[in-house]
């Protein structure tokens, strides 16, 4: 098990455990706090992506998580059949996510499926929606 997997795996059982309300200061309570988490969820979405189903494409995806402590962004870069997780802003993104912090974390572990969150109004889209569509078919589920 790696490190990311180990650092996950802590993090989602404290994710299933907490209500959503609570989830916010559990994380930043955390060795690192709340951008430490984040990163965390981002460099394990970022393990799952499959080679195979990538073939050669590529594009970027942008986060816009609404927070406690304001709007924190991250990116996914998809690029040589690999997947590369970042903070901030990347100008070139093909979509940008709007979501709240419980409802990445929701996602993340598997209780909440993206179309699930789109169609409720719990994830925005900005930019090209097929391309969010990538998400399902590039990345391998845990």
């Amino acid at each position: 098990m790696t490190d990311v997997d180990t650092g996950y795996a802590r993090l989602a059982t404290l994710i299933r455990a907490t209500p959503d309300s609570g989830l916010d200061a559990a994380l930043a309570a955390g060795p690192g706090g709340l951008d430490t988490a984040l990163d965390t969820v981002f460099a394990h979405m970022a393990s799952l992506v499959d080679p195979d189903r990538v073939k050669g494409e590529k594009g970027v995806f942008q986060y816009e998580i609404t927070t406690d402590e304001g709007v924190k962004t991250r990116w996914l870069r998809v690029e040589n059949d690999t997947c590369v997780a970042g903070r901030g802003t990347d100008d070139g993104a093909d979509i940008t996510i709007g979501i709240r912090l419980a409802d990445l974390a929701r996602l993340a572990t598997g209780q909440l499926s993206g179309q699930r969150a789109f169609v409720t109004g719990r994830m925005k889209l900005k930019g090209n929606a097929m391309f969010g569509l990538k998400l399902g078919q590039w990345f391998r589920r845990d």
